[in-house]
């Protein structure tokens, strides 16, 4: 595609391809992933990066998940949390609705339930869990 060339997306179930972030290789090339992969693949990288982490050419990416390290372990924080998260999505523009519930876990971990709306007629869960250290990944069923 030509560099001036602007590509318009026709169906909103076009969520993207990407390289697979496991920098996995097949015959040779990358792996790629589309669709809600892609999606999800989007979400954590924006989660697990500190916010303006990646300088002057992605400002106001990431988040800052990673300044709740430490933060008692109650209802406030997980609202703080809960916005946080809210911010993030929100940047995404293939997102047009989402819903959040966070609980803390047994082990001290913050599971994660999203649902996540990219069309009037689609709609995901999205399961991940937030580490003791901040780090974001999606959740074992």
């Amino acid at each position: 595609m030509p560099v001036n060339e602007v590509r318009i997306v026709e169906d909103i179930d076009d969520l993207g391809t990407d390289f697979n972030n496991n920098w996995e290789f097949k015959d040779g090339d990358l792996v790629l992933i589309s669709d809600e992969d892609n999606l999800v693949q989007s979400i954590l990288n924006r989660l697990n990066n500190n916010l303006n982490s990646l300088g002057l050419y992605y400002m106001d990416y990431g988040s800052v998940l990673t300044g709740f390290i430490g933060w008692k372990h109650d209802k406030d924080t997980l609202d703080f949390m809960k916005l946080e998260i809210s911010n993030c999505l929100d940047a995404e523009p293939r997102i047009l609705n989402y819903d959040i519930e966070l609980q803390y876990n047994s082990v001290g971990e913050i599971n994660t339930y999203l649902t996540l709306y990219y069309d009037e007629d689609s709609e995901f869960n999205l399961n991940l869990v937030i580490s003791e250290d901040g780090g974001v990944d999606i959740a074992n069923n």
